[in-house]
């Protein structure tokens, strides 16, 4: 029996505004069948629905069309389909802004089709679809509780809407927010026929998606075995995903740019913004236990064992209210005496601020004060100063800039600061609620350019199961003793990293590279241990009294284990007050820190 060619499928954007010329060199040296891209996150959701507020022709991304127009030539005459959920809060915007370009470049047979139903604006302003939404975290807070006032709402939608748009010939296809995967899993199910419940296909191409998502990161960039790549880490190749009729993928690159793909940053990837070790979607649940990393040689990995089973009856969904105004400062300490600059300056600020009406406030020290440094960069640290609050006349110029500005004349010895003042006026942010929302409310459907069809999209066979990821630590945990003598050294010189961000939680993936070193990681790497490594910024409850939590699993064919911290980070990117508001810092921090490591594994050599 005749089995189809494995579908290649190229990525061209991980974020907003990454590479301008990703896609037309993906398009131009890829050997590709499909570019995808990923331009939305939590933090450029909110952005957008305060750019479509102000103006209603916006809330899309605009750099989706700056890459498009560069290679829309070669994108027909290759005859190569695209898949973007570029549309982000105005899909309908972008589509149109697409055909406009496409008819002005000649190319007036190509189709092109938008994917609706993600937008639940107006579904969250019925009170009975508000009483059955619950936060995504904590099933006990309702949102109808939720103080804000709703602005816009984006449900995370699945794949089949892009499948059937591209099974009637569109040729680009413009989404909103489906889920992360979705283009991948879309144009792999219409590439196979695949059916609805072809789990364990699916689950695959789901875990494909996840890897090439992020464009570079998974051909050398956020990688904490980076050293070992240079110094070929200069204008990365984006990746490819070769993914066969089983779902099974190889993650690959574009052989004339730099970067490489290795199974180790191909596992760094895997472990990032994971949630445990069951990846939850709109059309599958993929477990991902079992997940097999293969090398098949240069920039060839193999990603295996993955499984799926039918998904929940939701999905998630983000609604966004507006949070009120911001602003920062930031003050340069350097010299001796840091400490006691520090003091002084927290006296004043809480001097000026005393009758605030800030929402938040935030006076942070970053950095730690070198001893002898050799240039005054070397020696110097921040204190930002970070404020929000509900209305603009609470944190107006006479209520923060300027009692600031004003400090500089009587402030610590050495005084500088950030000279871009702009910082100091008041901008708006977003807050987001993340919530779980019924599939079967979802209004999914497929509409062509410019007067139809429009073809609805019916939800997914699911499960009535409540899914619930596991947390355990290890089942054999081995004495950490018999390992034999150790040496106190950074975690990080046999352990790699990954870390990032899902709405208010930071996750956590940590591997090793060799099989012996597998039970020492799984044994010394509990969650008390994690609670350990965090320091001072570890508080067992947020400032709002909400109890953190840990869940941990692991993955032994990558030889890891993973952590999901729940309520770490501030609000999420949204309103945080973090400077690493998205987390991605967190795993290089604890690789940093100092523990007994055997000496046998540091004897061969750092990462």
């Amino acid at each position: 029996m005749l089995t189809k060619r494995p579908l290649r499928v190229g990525n061209a954007s991980g974020a907003t505004g990454d590479s301008p010329n990703a896609m037309r060199r993906m398009a131009q040296d890829g050997n590709i069948d499909v570019i995808v891209g990923d331009w939305l996150s939590e933090m450029n959701i909110a952005w957008n629905a305060i750019a479509k507020s102000q103006d209603p022709s916006l809330g899309y991304e605009a750099g989706f069309l700056m890459q498009l127009g560069e290679s829309i030539d070669l994108i027909v005459e290759r005859d190569i389909k695209v898949v973007t959920n570029a549309g982000a809060l105005n899909t309908a915007a972008l589509a149109g802004e697409t055909r406009k370009m496409c008819l002005e470049r000649g190319h007036r047979e190509t189709k092109i089709a938008m994917v609706l139903g993600d937008d639940i604006s107006d579904l969250i302003k019925d009170p009975e679809t508000r009483r059955g939404l619950v936060h995504l975290d904590h099933a006990d807070w309702q949102f109808e509780d939720w103080p804000m006032e709703a602005h816009c709402g984006v449900a995370y939608i699945g794949a089949w809407g892009i499948v059937e748009a591209l099974n009637a010939g569109a040729n680009i296809v413009i989404c909103g927010r489906v889920t992360d995967a979705s283009p991948v899993i879309g144009a792999a199910a219409w590439w196979y026929q695949w059916h609805r419940d072809a789990w364990d296909s699916l689950a695959g191409a789901l875990v494909a998606g996840h890897l090439i998502e992020c464009g570079p990161y998974v051909t050398g960039a956020n990688f904490s075995g980076f050293k070992e790549l240079l110094p070929q880490l200069v204008d990365l190749s984006f990746p490819i995903a070769e993914i066969s009729e089983d779902g099974t993928c190889v993650i690959t690159k574009c052989e004339q740019y730099a970067g490489a793909v290795t199974k180790h940053n191909t596992t760094a990837q895997f472990l990032y913004e994971l949630q445990g070790d069951h990846y939850l979607n709109p059309d599958v649940v993929a477990n991902l236990h079992n997940v097999q990393i293969q090398d098949l040689g240069p920039d060839r990995i193999r990603v295996c064992g993955i499984t799926g089973v039918p998904p929940p009856a939701t999905t998630k969904a983000i609604i966004a209210a507006p949070g009120g105004y911001q602003a920062e400062a930031t003050f340069y300490i350097n010299g001796l005496d840091v400490a006691e600059k520090t003091e002084m300056m927290r006296n004043q600020l809480s001097h000026i601020f005393r009758d605030h009406r800030f929402s938040k406030l935030s006076i942070e020290l970053y950095g730690s004060p070198a001893v002898d440094p050799k240039s005054q960069q070397a020696g110097t640290v921040s204190l930002r100063v970070f404020a929000q609050a509900r209305n603009l006349e609470d944190i107006f110029a006479s209520k923060f800039k300027i009692p600031i500005y004003a400090l500089r004349m009587q402030s610590y010895p050495g005084y500088h600061m950030n000279l871009d003042f702009r910082t100091m006026d008041p901008k708006p942010f977003m807050e987001i609620f993340p919530a779980t929302i019924n599939c079967s409310l979802l209004e999914h459907r497929v509409h062509f350019l410019p007067d139809g069809p429009e073809l609805p999209i019916t939800a997914s066979p699911s499960t009535t199961k409540p899914m619930a990821r596991p947390s355990y630590e290890t089942l054999h945990p081995t004495p950490l003793s018999t390992f034999g003598p150790t040496q106190q050294a950074p975690l990080g010189s046999i352990v790699h990293s990954r870390s990032g961000d899902k709405a208010n939680n930071s996750n956590i993936g940590f591997f090793v590279r060799n099989e012996d070193e597998y039970p020492w990681l799984q044994s010394f790497l509990t969650t008390p241990r994690l609670k350990e490594l965090f320091g001072e910024d570890w508080l067992e409850k947020t400032e709002d009294g909400i109890e953190r939590r840990v869940e941990r699993c692991e993955f032994p064919g990558i030889l890891a284990v993973h952590f999901r911290v729940l309520d770490f980070l501030d609000g999420g990117i949204a309103s945080s007050s973090r400077i690493d508001g998205l987390g991605k810092g967190v795993g290089e921090y604890l690789r940093s820190r100092v523990v007994p490591v055997p000496v046998k594994f540091l004897e061969r050599g750092w990462i």
